[in-house]
């Protein structure tokens, strides 16, 4: 039986049953049910997108050591790094701490130098878990990007097979909500306007708020919807995911990271991807840097409000 509403912190406090899992619609498929346009909008996109989404490229690297300034420049950027957050879960339950898994420092983050690869503009999409939010911020700044956003993943656990396990295996301190999200900063580097750049970026479609169930104790992979989320939302098409695994691979990004079984990339190929003024229907992964839109997305995409009521809101992007 659903709890009601007013009684979901206290069903929370007697089952461990989060609040969260009473939310209806929530799925991306559920979610513009009750919006015909913006599901249609919804699909457009994605097919657009699916269409012109090059083959997976994945190279199998240790990111201490790998040139990543070989690369080139990028107009995405998603990194997921090894926190010392995550291997403080896996301590917590009892779970070794594998060599990949060990924490990377703060300083040891700022010297990837993402500067170095983030084009302008470019947008950074970092995950912070539920502890890093300032360690993102800083990260920001040496890297040279302006926080813009923070996509929040809230946690359900539906799964009642697996939440003795996370009562059992997580300190919550003095904080019984702490663990129930994550966050995903948004950076950018340069300046977009949702006016004025609309061949960069598609505002106002998404919502910044994920809801998803909480993966199995040790896992730190993140929802797939994310991604649906930046690709729909940034035209670049060229898309870098930093410490990937293998369930991260995935049409339309280079993925890197120590544990990916091989590598997939090679360097003239994956560059020939963006360099054609239109898209090829015989091969139509390969064409412009920019994937372009279409008359029926546009109609019913949503524009900017008029310059004087821009004056008057803050500058958003996902909703």
């Amino acid at each position: 039986m659903q709890p009601k509403l007013t009684d979901l912190c206290k069903h929370f406090l007697d089952t461990n049953e989060r609040p969260q899992n009473s939310i209806k619609k929530y799925k991306p498929e559920e979610r513009f049910e009750d919006y015909p346009k913006s599901k249609e909008l919804i699909r457009l996109k994605s097919e657009l997108i699916k269409k012109h989404n090059h083959p997976p490229n994945y190279i199998k690297a240790d990111l201490r050591s790998f040139d990543l300034q070989q690369l080139g420049k990028f107009d995405v950027i998603l990194i997921d790094p090894p926190w010392s957050e995550y291997a403080k879960r896996l301590m917590q339950a009892n779970m070794q701490v594998k060599e990949h898994q060990q924490s990377w420092t703060l300083e040891e983050l700022k010297q990837l130098h993402i500067d170095k690869i983030a084009d302008i503009p470019s947008f950074i999409f970092l995950w912070c878990g539920s502890e890093h939010l300032d360690d993102g911020r800083e990260l920001f700044k040496t890297w040279g990007f302006k926080r813009c956003e923070d996509i929040v993943w809230l946690k359900t656990n539906k799964d009642h097979s697996k939440q003795n396990q996370y009562v059992a295996g997580q300190d919550y301190g003095d904080n019984l909500f702490r663990r129930v999200k994550e966050h995903c900063l948004v950076g950018l580097r340069g300046d977009v306007k949702r006016a004025s750049d609309q061949h960069f970026i598609h505002a106002n479609i998404d919502t910044d708020v994920i809801i998803t169930e909480e993966e199995v104790m040790g896992s730190t992979k993140k929802p797939e919807e994310l991604y649906e989320i930046i690709e729909r939302f940034c035209l670049g098409r060229k898309r870098i995911e930093l410490f990937g695994e293998i369930h991260n691979i995935r049409d339309g990004w280079l993925t890197i990271g120590s544990q990916l079984r091989d590598t997939r990339q090679m360097p003239q190929q994956y560059n020939s991807y963006f360099q054609q003024e239109q898209f090829s229907e015989e091969k139509p992964f390969m064409g412009p840097r920019y994937l372009q839109t279409t008359i029926e997305i546009e109609n019913l995409r949503p524009k900017s409000p008029p310059k004087e009521q821009q004056q008057q809101q803050p500058q958003t992007y996902f909703y």
